[in-house]
């Protein structure tokens, strides 16, 4: 990886690297990185757009289900979509969004950077995130419900999913998921261009209000063994 951006990434990212905690080193660990992304519907299309745009390298989509007429007009989907491979069209779709970022389907067996899991079912998201913390990659998981929901994020060491996650949980209409996907999509991004930066921790978006507290390990979970030594960033 070089140690310096070029021009054209400069120019393409100049705004972002003013934010407070990016800068030159954080946008470099963006584009080295591998994003794993579990879903693409309606619910997990702005997390989707939010990556592309803030220029992490390679994002791996992984929904082997079709495009529903429910995930029409969620920034990626198109009425025309609709029974394509969900995973094909958000590929082809975000592809138009940035030259500088590369969009794959997941290949079975890689092992990302970080994950991202946007699962339409609460056994689904158990399993991607249980694979995330078990390669010890770093994994934030969006858990819709009603008209909000939540975003858990888990550096490797924290508390895991299955201690953190709500007890019910739905699927949101699209105005709520769009602000809590790009929540989600900002936590990946400051556990990746900030490695150490980010704690475990519970964000629940109600009525578009945010509350944030720190996630808490279940008496015990299995991944309380060796939490004490995270591996390194």
């Amino acid at each position: 990886m070089s140690d310096r951006l070029d021009d054209l990434r400069v120019a393409r990212y100049a705004r972002q690297l003013l934010v407070p905690g990016m800068g030159e080193a954080a946008q470099l660990r963006l584009g080295a990185a591998r994003v794993r992304v579990v879903g693409a519907d309606g619910v997990a299309a702005p997390a989707l757009v939010h990556l592309v745009q803030a220029g992490v390298g390679k994002i791996w989509v992984d929904d082997p289900e079709a495009v529903a007429p429910q995930d029409v007009g969620s920034w990626l989907h198109r009425p025309a979509d609709v029974g394509r491979p969900r995973a094909a069209a958000a590929i082809e779709a975000l592809g138009r969004l940035s030259g500088l970022v590369a969009v794959e389907p997941y290949p079975v067996g890689g092992v990302p950077t970080a994950t991202l899991v946007a699962a339409p079912s609460t056994a689904q998201a158990l399993h991607a995130a249980e694979a995330a913390r078990r390669a010890g990659v770093p994994h934030v998981v969006l858990e819709p419900d009603a008209d909000g929901g939540a975003v858990v994020s888990i550096p490797p060491g924290a508390p895991c999913y299955a201690c953190a996650r709500s007890t019910s949980a739905g699927r949101p209409p699209l105005p709520g998921a769009a602000a809590l996907g790009a929540l989600a999509a900002t936590e990946l991004i400051l556990l990746v261009a900030s490695p150490g930066a980010v704690p475990g921790r519970r964000f629940d978006l109600v009525r578009g209000v945010a509350t944030v507290r720190p996630t808490v390990r279940l008496a015990g979970c299995a991944c309380g063994a060796g939490a004490s030594a995270p591996p390194e960033a």
